[in-house]
């Protein structure tokens, strides 16, 4: 069976879901959205355990675990043709599953001491997917990416991404440190995240690929957290630029990134809204010299010897902000937008725009979908290599809806359109199915 029809097949699968779920959402109210309710209303799949989860929540220990299955196709143009083939074995059609197991311990409650918090997190994921396909710069499928074990790249990997300890001193600031996951920064309530599973599925809409040459999936780091008042929150942070997801941290120490990120939230005529703003100087990190001459370093690769490498300093900034026009998180609607400016060099992307529209429900009884539509544009460095490579700017679109079929099940339809930065890749189609579960 070739890719778009199977593509069809899932499609259907998941609104015949969705026609459920309107059935079914007529049977539980609120009231009974807990995890200890029944299967059609209770917030986790698996449920209270028969009262341990609760159990073990009153005595400082939450536990989270995520699956999440993700079907795509190409429908038309990407990578193709004899000079893709030589180096993947990708077809029209790409699966990934993910696990994403999250454990919090809270020490005030546990009766230990007030105000501190460790968190654990691992993730694993299996499958190919249609990533390299599609020939675009940015990610068709986000959750493809993590975790980011650099030797296993669109293959099966396995990692801790996550092991801290926060400790607040006092009301409003806390010290942080650790195996830092730092795809929790550059979140908007209506784009999403790097970790989101309910909003758009490629990465350029979930958060500004400038920041890319000098954040890690995971690294050692630590830092400080501010909240000086209920609408304003930041942090600062400094780690390793070096990825070290799937790997011993301490034998990846190349590089140091010092990071800040803040949070302005406000209201406006009633509805709410937010900006977030944040700066990153990279130093000590071995990256590609994309200023070197193409001739020169095709004639090295063909040489024997590797592309050659630069540790000049680089930094980014970047920006999001969201306002609802109608409503709020409950149920509303509003524009969001995404920008980022980097050096340009060493930095690869030297820009990136994103922006649209997107919110949570539209009719009853559909008030726990989400919704979104929006662009991106991806400007890429013009630095020799870059150029000599061919390698140019790329634009796309995307439009999804997620179905909550349970307030444990959703599912994601998803169309993109991609004119890739790469050379010999035709502007992509990829129609694709999420399915998210909560367990």
């Amino acid at each position: 069976m070739s890719g778009v029809p199977v593509l069809l097949v899932v499609t259907m699968v998941g609104l015949e879901l969705a026609g459920l779920a309107c059935a079914r959402g007529q049977e539980a109210s609120a009231a009974d959205a807990t995890s200890g309710a029944g299967l059609w209303s209770r917030s986790k799949l698996s449920g209270n355990w028969g009262g341990l989860r609760d159990a073990l929540a009153g005595h400082g220990l939450t536990v989270d675990l995520d699956a999440t299955y993700t079907f795509q196709g190409v429908a038309a143009g990407g990578l193709a043709g004899p000079s893709f083939e030589r180096f993947s074995d990708e077809d029209d059609t790409g699966q990934t599953f993910s696990g994403d197991l999250k454990l919090a311990f809270d020490t005030g409650m546990a009766g230990l001491w007030q105000g501190g918090l460790f968190n654990a997190r691992l993730e694993g994921r299996v499958g190919r997917s249609v990533l390299q396909r599609a020939g675009s710069v940015s990610a068709v499928n986000n959750d493809a990416l993590f975790p980011n074990v650099v030797d296993s790249f669109d293959d099966e990997a396995l990692a801790v991404t996550q092991l801290t300890f926060t400790q607040y001193v006092v009301e409003r600031v806390a010290l942080f440190g650790g195996l830092l996951d730092t795809a929790e920064g550059d979140a908007n309530e209506l784009a999403g995240s790097a970790l989101s599973n309910s909003h758009f599925l490629n990465s350029a809409m979930l958060y500004s690929l400038v920041e890319d040459a000098t954040v890690p999936n995971v690294s050692l780091g630590g830092g400080l957290l501010l909240e000086p008042t209920e609408e304003v929150s930041g942090s600062f942070s400094v780690f390793g630029t070096e990825e070290t997801a799937g790997e011993d941290p301490f034998d990846h120490t190349e590089g140091a990134t010092f990071s800040t990120e803040w949070t302005l939230g406000y209201t406006l005529r009633a509805r709410p809204g937010a900006h977030t703003l944040g700066f990153l100087y990279g130093i000590n990190a071995s990256r590609t010299a994309i200023a070197a001459d193409p001739r020169l370093v095709v004639g090295g690769l063909l040489a024997g010897r590797s592309v050659p490498t630069t540790t000049d300093d680089t930094w980014a900034f970047y920006y999001n902000g969201y306002q609802y026009l109608q409503g709020d998180a409950e149920r509303g609607f509003g524009l969001f937008a995404r920008f980022g400016v980097s050096d340009g060099n060493p930095n690869p992307v030297e820009w990136n725009v994103a922006g649209g529209l997107a919110g949570k429900g539209i009719v009853e009884p559909r008030g726990d979908d989400t919704w979104g539509v929006g662009g991106f544009y991806i400007g890429l460095s013009d630095e020799d290599l870059l150029a000599g490579l061919d390698v140019g700017d790329e634009i796309g679109g995307e439009v999804f809806y997620n179905v909550a079929v349970t307030p444990w099940l959703h599912v994601t339809l998803d169309a993109q359109v991609v004119d890739p930065a790469l050379p010999r890749a035709d502007t992509a189609w990829v129609l694709g199915v999420r399915t998210h579960l909560n367990l």
